[in-house]
């Protein structure tokens, strides 16, 4: 009952006054204000943060893979473990994905002998030979896997002609604007073939 008959000279906090119980419940009705807040600006991250997940999920786009890429390295494990570079240290090549769903390939050793006789169809056994081993070109239509990360190429004609007609898949391992790593699990040389590329310049 005092107090509600507390006399306005009076010594103690009376109800104009702050004390620490209201003090208290300012700060706890505040903090209950700012915490929706709060967490909405929470909320708001964890909504950029799986958008962020899913633009590096699907940053294997066949837009974003449009254009040339020119190869940098081709090197192949054979089913015996052992591995080689069926196209040189230095390949020389180029992979074209056109915006009409076409796609055009051609890979070449750069250290392949000139014919000796100066005329491509009079080369000799060894000379042809060195030239069958050390180029592939290819060309056909292509397909974009995005949720898995794949590329596929459908061979309509290659220099290497056990490749006619088939599907050949390159598993992406790493992908950037300006460089490509894949993964070939059925390349002309049996084993896998792991490839480097970088975009080439426009």
């Amino acid at each position: 009952m005092t107090i509600h008959t507390r006399h306005p000279n009076s010594a103690k906090p009376d109800k104009d006054q702050p004390t620490a119980r209201t003090i208290t419940a300012v700060v706890l009705l505040c903090l209950a204000v700012a915490l929706p807040s709060g967490s909405a600006i929470g909320q708001s991250h964890m909504v950029a943060s799986p958008s962020g997940n899913a633009i590096g999920q699907s940053e294997i786009s066949r837009d974003r893979l449009l254009g040339t890429w020119a190869y940098d390295s081709v090197v192949v494990e054979r089913t015996d473990g052992t591995r080689v570079a069926p196209f040189g240290a230095d390949p020389k090549g180029f992979i074209t994905l056109s915006a009409d769903g076409r796609y055009s390939l051609q890979l070449i050793r750069p250290d392949i002998p000139k014919i000796a006789s100066k005329d491509r169809l009079s080369g000799t056994a060894e000379e042809y030979r060195a030239v069958a081993q050390g180029f592939v070109s290819q060309f056909g239509t292509y397909s974009v896997n995005e949720a898995q990360g794949t590329l596929t190429l459908h061979v309509e004609t290659s220099s290497f002609p056990n490749e006619n007609g088939t599907d050949h898949e390159r598993i992406i391992t790493s992908f950037s604007a300006n460089k490509l790593q894949w993964t070939n699990p059925t390349p002309t040389t049996p084993g896998i073939a792991y490839s480097t590329l970088r975009r080439a310049p426009q």
